[in-house]
């Protein structure tokens, strides 16, 4: 045997060449499909995923105030309809008054009349006024004068009111008081005349004869004021 007949055949650059585009070619498809089977794989499984735990937040919400009540609104203002005027009255015509013209009638004959009879009207007779009193003498007036005087003094000694004291004391005394009288018997004024010595016993003779309450004059007596002296005694 020949060593040519053992010898490895050479191959041609163009085999070579051919037999490495196809090596990297089935490669490439190898690795596409182990990359998909691996896609596959991943997208067949089911996908797991873990819930997040949620946080809950309490909030304190303050209550909302109560609504205001709707205050209602205002009443709508009546307004009254305007009175429709009435029409007013057509004016009348009014005749034109024509003056009347007046005949003057005949005077009538005047007659002569008879005067009828009057009754007598009486007449009653007017009472004549009754004459004055005759003036008095001037002896009577003063005899009235007296008379009245004398009254005056009773009046007063009846009337005399004695202090305590001048009866403590036994005072006694005779004091003269001059006054003024009116016809109607008022004390126009008082004075001591002469004094008893004893300003109590004066004091108490004048205050007697101003609280009295003295008679009007009498008829004879003149009408005028009158003066009046009396001794007032004063005992204890």
């Amino acid at each position: 045997m020949n060593a040519s007949t053992f010898a490895s055949p050479v191959q041609s650059p163009k085999f070579r060449k051919d037999h490495f585009g196809r090596a990297l070619m089935i490669g490439a498809v190898i690795e596409a499909l182990m990359i998909g089977g691996l896609i596959y794989s991943n997208l067949s499984q089911p996908v797991t995923v873990k819930p997040k735990p949620k946080i809950m937040a309490i909030h304190m919400i303050k209550p909302a105030p109560p609504r205001p009540k709707p205050v209602p609104p205002p009443p709508k203002p009546v307004v009254h309809p305007k009175p429709i005027p009435k029409p007013l009255p057509r004016p009348i015509p009014r005749p034109i008054p024509h003056p009347v013209v007046h005949h003057p009638l005949p005077p009538k004959p005047l007659l002569a009349k008879t005067p009828a009879p009057q009754a007598p009207v009486y007449t009653p007779p007017v009472p004549q006024p009754a004459p004055p009193p005759p003036a008095p003498s001037p002896a009577a007036r003063l005899a009235a004068v007296d008379l009245y005087a004398s009254e005056v003094r009773s009046l007063i000694q009846a009337n005399l009111r004695i202090p305590e004291e001048l009866r403590l004391m036994r005072l006694s005394g005779i004091t003269v008081v001059s006054f003024d009288l009116t016809p109607q018997g008022r004390v126009l004024w008082a004075k001591i005349s002469r004094s008893s010595g004893i300003g109590a016993v004066d004091r108490t003779a004048e205050k007697a004869v101003r609280s009295i309450i003295y008679p009007e004059f009498s008829r004879k007596m003149p009408k005028t004021d009158t003066l009046f002296v009396v001794d007032v005694h004063i005992r204890t």
